[in-house]
């Protein structure tokens, strides 16, 4: 056998297990992705069963009640931004759920935890929720003299309300009282207390 042909062959047989390796290196970086994509769903779950935890709580259950039935008529009092002023913010009703929102609207924003699959669950609930505490939230940022304050929990609210609407828009129904197709201004407009 001469040296060129016996060159040749090794050649080839370099090629051949240079692409063997290039295959099974793609197979295992595809392998490496799935097994990141599967941590990742984990972390997010765990992350979820956190907040859903939080949202269960009898503390937040009871300021979220207060804010949906009892903040609007409350603001209305005459003394309601000395109230605001004076009492220690632990101390007023709805603190626990809009600093559990803040907190959540931190890490949704930061990329800490996925909106979308917590909207899903919770962005009804969100918006709605959003919708009494938007005006105590510019008195408080009033009275405080600092237009930043819960930022976050505003912007969750509209981050919850883009999904909820596209939600939506893609899964139609009717409202039971009305017939009428369901929209998110539902929570604005024609509940209870509302105009």
């Amino acid at each position: 056998m001469n040296w060129e042909a016996l060159s040749a062959i090794a050649t080839a047989f370099t090629g051949l297990v240079i692409m063997l390796t290039v295959i099974v290196g793609l197979r295992q970086a595809r392998a490496a992705l799935e097994q990141i994509g599967e941590a990742h769903r984990a972390t997010q779950l765990d992350g979820m069963m956190r907040i859903f935890d939080k949202f269960d709580d009898e503390r937040f259950v009871r300021a979220r009640l207060y804010i949906m039935k009892e903040l609007p008529a409350r603001m209305q009092d005459p003394d309601f931004e000395d109230y605001l002023r004076s009492t220690p913010y632990a101390e007023l009703p709805w603190h626990k759920a809009l600093s559990t929102l803040e907190r959540i609207g931190v890490f949704v924003r930061l990329g800490l935890l996925e909106g979308e699959p917590f909207y899903y669950n919770w962005g009804n609930m969100i918006v709605g929720t959003w919708t009494n505490l938007a005006p105590l939230v510019e008195l408080n940022r009033k009275t405080s003299d600092n237009p930043y304050l819960w930022k976050d929990t505003e912007w969750l609210a509209a981050d919850a309300a883009r999904f909820v609407r596209e939600y939506v828009a893609k899964n139609p129904r009717t409202r039971p009282s009305t017939g009428e197709p369901f929209t998110i201004e539902g929570y604005e407009y024609g509940r209870p207390g509302k105009p």
